[in-house]
């Protein structure tokens, strides 16, 4: 007799029946009886996610559709979520009805709930789209607030032929996030793994009858993977999701993060036995398939039994005449009737491509030196880069017209104005090339509308500088409790605004300067925000903008205000300058005659590049400071990070006078308009004196004379450093470390060196230097890790592309001196403080810390 878990020999009538509905569902309808599925049988699962009304690709999908169900004699088609909500235009101006009829047409058994099924408010969720869905929506792990009790049906069975299917649903946790508070206001969205489990358990202690579990979660991957492969990932909730969820469960899809991967894993706790994880994208892209076959004792994946199915290589003319097709076929040809008239008004035009970023998996530098796709585009509604750690070209054009329509349209503002524009706003691209009979360069209303399609109104509110700050923390995210995540979200700001950060920082410490029009930021001082409520409300964990003052809904809804700055601005061009830049301190830089070290800093520049389709290579950095000299070094490629970085070296900084605040202007070539300006402060000299090459022309050091040896009180508030052997005054609140005789061994996660004269240890990973008696010690690893890999607090620097970089022009390489950049003299060092910089009061400080160090 075969030892055939119990489960696996319950089918019956109980289908679509969650645990809640199980007693009041027996009582009208008895179990049917347990016949099992035998040894061999086979079911196809069928998986898509992140449809988004992607009705424009429609037909497509659905011929594939009914292509695999028509191989397949038991077959379930499961959604993982985000079928409604950021919809393609077809499907927005009709309230997405459109694609639940068209879902409802192919037989979608069930779907997972995704975070944009919650976009109009849980009571639309649970009473417009429930309704209008012949499927049942689930989540296993949202909540009624301080309760057990699940406000959604945790799971349901659905009858796939001869076998009978349970699916647990479960929605990511950062819905918190994704979604106005307001519109889950009383829920609580629990960790997805864990309620799923939860659900295993009831489901096999419910009675009910069923033969195979799917997990459907609404979570996944952080990148993409070919075929059979595990995907690149920096997220630990899909860690989570493949190494923890209940080893009962037989297969696992995801969603929400619109990658592709289609592979099998192990299961834990069963040795040998593997289970398959698919993602298919978004926008009906790719289906996913997995046929799983009873053996003598469990379900396992078939050979090539899980795959991803493209759904463009399709040709729905060889699926005429089938029932299903043709249904969902009509639906599509009604719904691109009803929004074709209204769709079609030209609203503006575009000199060329404005898109989200392109990373290096979908895009890559033509031999001129130019990002392309690196497949053609066949379908512009439903095709973006949207690498969304990345600040873009299109970002940048939407938080423009945000600060245009206040300042034109809007109501006169009395303080300088921000715009401010979340990246998962942008769900398409703006294309040149004629999608119809538009013409080459037209913007249509349908284009515009599916570039911004949530119907947020724009808010304005008022914030002081110090909050504005935070606001660019909060770039890095943090969850619903407060803590770091891995996530980088990268907020496009109105082109009055530059900033500087530094990616190797902890939490909170990241931003270094901001400039205001040019000015900078007043941390006391009262800034307007523009941009959508619902960011205002503390969307995408924007807590701090959620505490704005004197909140206005302007009742314009920001895709309204985006055509009317379409319409005022004809042959838009994109923008590929860059408004943000990553600074950090290489080299710390130092000088002791005595000892013979006579050794440059050098700052490291990066995020120059734009990944903007269009945006050409940027070869190289320049750094003006003026009378004081100007710097450039290659940008390229440096490997361990898998990033695009100019190393550049400030020859000659040690003439600088002492006090001096010098004003940096970083460029870029070739010239893409970027001029980021930050100020730097010259060395302040504590022993011996300028070299000769400094003199002054009367003969004098331009560099004044040292201070007398012994305790020298209290640093400057440039962030003087406590060196001597015992505590030789208060560090300065701007980056000072305390560096006597604490035995403090290895550096501040800031990159902080310990001078005094304990065992310095080892140099943190952020690339603090070893200043021992060596005078060079172990250098840092490059600056730390800037790809998707956690820091150790939990985040993760913006993401990059790995294509980005280019040759030098004098034939150096990145940290060396260009050629015809020659040394004027002795160069000193020491920089006696950091880069800039603010204090922030109860948002800690914002300068470099990274110390330039001075003996």
């Amino acid at each position: 007799m075969l030892d055939i878990p119990a489960r696996r020999l319950a089918r019956g009538a109980s289908v679509g029946l969650g645990a809640a509905a199980l007693v009041a569902a027996s009582a009208v309808m008895p179990l049917g009886a347990a016949v099992a599925a035998e040894a061999g049988d086979e079911v196809t699962l069928l998986t898509f996610n992140d449809f988004h009304g992607a009705l424009d690709a429609g037909d497509a999908f659905a011929c594939t559709v009914v292509t695999e169900q028509g191989e397949h004699e038991n077959s379930a088609l499961l959604s993982a979520g985000d079928n409604v909500g950021g919809s393609a235009f077809v499907s927005a101006v009709a309230n997405d009805e459109p694609t639940l009829d068209f879902l409802n047409a192919l037989g979608v058994d069930a779907s997972a709930i995704g975070n944009h099924e919650y976009d109009q408010g849980q009571d639309d969720l649970n009473g417009r789209i429930s309704e209008s869905a012949d499927f049942p929506y689930i989540a296993a792990n949202v909540f009624h607030e301080g309760t057990d009790d699940h406000a959604q049906t945790p799971y349901t069975i659905v009858d796939a032929g001869d076998v009978n299917v349970a699916v647990i649903g479960a929605v990511t946790t950062k819905t918190y996030g994704k979604v106005s508070p307001a519109m889950i206001e009383g829920l609580e969205i629990r960790d997805p793994v864990d309620s799923v489990n939860a659900a295993v358990e009831q489901l096999e202690g419910s009675g009910e009858e069923y033969d195979v579990i799917v997990a459907s979660y609404h979570e996944g991957a952080s990148g993409n993977a070919a075929p059979g492969e595990a995907p690149a990932n920096s997220d630990p909730i899909f860690d989570k999701i493949v190494t923890e969820t209940s080893a009962e469960v037989d297969a696992i899809f995801n969603g929400d993060s619109h990658q592709t991967y289609a592979y099998d894993a192990p299961v834990p706790g069963q040795d040998g036995e593997v289970r398959p994880i698919v993602q298919t994208g978004s926008s009906g892209a790719n289906l996913g398939s997995v046929t799983l076959q009873l053996g003598d004792d469990d379900w396992d994946v078939v050979d090539s039994g899980t795959e991803l199915i493209p759904t463009e290589n399709t040709d729905p003319a060889t699926c005429a005449g089938n029932d299903t097709y043709e249904k969902a076929s009509t639906v599509v040809a009604e719904a691109v009737e009803n929004a074709k008239e209204e769709g079609s008004v030209e609203v503006g035009t575009i000199a060329d491509d404005i898109t989200t970023s392109w990373d290096s998996t979908v895009a890559a530098y033509d031999e001129d030196g130019i990002r392309r796709t690196q497949a053609p585009v066949t379908d512009q509604a439903n095709t973006k880069g949207d690498d969304r750690s990345r600040h873009s070209a299109a970002g940048d054009m939407l938080a423009d017209s945000m600060t245009w329509w206040l300042e034109n349209k809007g109501a006169e503002q009395d303080h300088e104005v921000i715009g401010w524009m979340n990246p998962g706003g942008i769900r398409a691209e703006l294309w040149y090339d004629a999608a119809g009979a538009d013409g080459d360069g037209v913007v249509t209303y349908a284009e515009a509308n599916t570039m911004v399609p949530f119907g947020n109104t724009l808010n304005t509110g008022e914030v002081t500088g110090a909050q504005f700050v935070q606001m660019l923390e909060e770039q890095w995210q943090r969850d619903e409790s407060g803590a770091p995540t891995s996530e980088f979200l990268a907020f496009s700001v109105s082109n009055n605004v530059e900033y500087t950060f530094d990616s190797t920082a902890g939490m909170d410490e990241h931003i270094t300067s901001v400039r205001i029009d040019d000015e900078p930021i007043d941390l006391e001082g009262t800034y307007t925000i523009v941009t959508a409520s619902f960011l205002f409300e503390g969307g995408d964990n924007m807590w701090t903008l959620s505490e704005a003052a004197d909140v206005s809904d302007s009742g314009v809804l920001d895709r309204d205000a985006f055509v009317q700055y379409l319409d005022a601005h004809q042959n838009l061009e994109p923008d590929y300058s860059q408004r943000q830049l990553d600074l950090q301190i290489l080299d710390a830089g130092e000088y002791d005659s005595a000892a013979g070290v006579d050794r440059d800093p050098v700052l490291r520049i990066g995020g120059l590049e734009s990944l903007s389709l269009g945006a050409p290579r940027i070869e190289t950095v320049v750094v003006d400071a003026g009378e004081y000299g100007s710097f450039e070094a290659p940008y390229e490629m440096v490997e361990d990070l898998g990033r695009a970085y100019g190393d550049v070296t400030l020859t000659d900084w040690l003439c600088v006078p002492e006090g001096t605040e010098v004003p940096l202007s970083i460029t870029a070539i070739p010239d893409t308009g970027t001029d980021i300006t930050f100020d730097i402060p010259s060395f302040t000299w504590t022993s011996g004196g300028a070299p000769d090459g400094c003199a002054t022309d009367d003969g004098e050091d331009a560099t004044p004379p040292p201070s007398d040896g012994g305790d020298s009180g209290d640093d400057s508030a440039q962030g003087g450093d406590d060196e001597g052997g015992d505590d030789q005054g208060d560090d300065s609140a701007q980056g000072g470390d305390d560096q006597g005789s604490d035995g403090q061994g290895e550096d501040s996660a800031q990159g902080g060196d310990d001078e005094g004269s304990d065992d310095q240890g080892e140099d943190s990973a952020q690339g603090g230097d070893d200043e021992g008696s060596d005078g060079q010690g172990e250098d840092s690893a490059q600056g730390g890790d800037q790809g998707n890999v956690p820091q150790d607090d939990g985040t993760v620097t913006p993401a990059v592309d790995d294509t980005t970089g280019g040759a030098s022009t004098d034939g150096t390489t990145a940290g060396e001196t260009p050629a015809g950049l020659a040394r004027t003299g002795a160069d000193v060092g020491p920089l006696a403080a950091v880069i800039g910089f603010l204090t922030l009061a109860g948002l800690g400080a914002l300068g470099l810390r990274h110390r330039l160090m001075r003996r």
